[in-house]
Parts: C-alpha cells; structure tokens; sequence
C-alpha cells in the first residue's frame, strides 16, 4: 500500500510544480498543497524506516 501510495504522491506532486511553473491559479495554493504532499511523502518514509528496524 505504501509504495503505491508514494508514487501516487509523487505524481501529484509533478503536476503541483506544473501548475505553479505555469502559474495557474493561486500560487499559496499550489505550495501548500506541496508541502502537504512532501509532508505526507515524509511520513511514508519515516514509517518504512522505523519498520525496518
């Protein structure tokens, strides 16, 4: 579920730099909801961390 997850996020997040690089919409939108998918992207791999030991 993770990895699916993770890339998931990372699509998103691909597409979150696009709109901001093209500079539709609000831009505090498009950061916000960049560092709530580095964030979540973050705690995945913390998580995937703290099981491997």
């Amino acid at each position: 579920m993770n990895v699916n997850r993770t890339e998931i996020l990372r699509l998103e997040r691909e597409k979150v730099l696009r709109n901001i690089a093209e500079e539709k919409g609000s831009r505090a939108k498009w950061l916000i909801l960049l560092m709530d998918i580095d964030d979540e992207i973050e705690e995945i791999a913390e998580n995937k961390l703290k099981i491997a030991y």
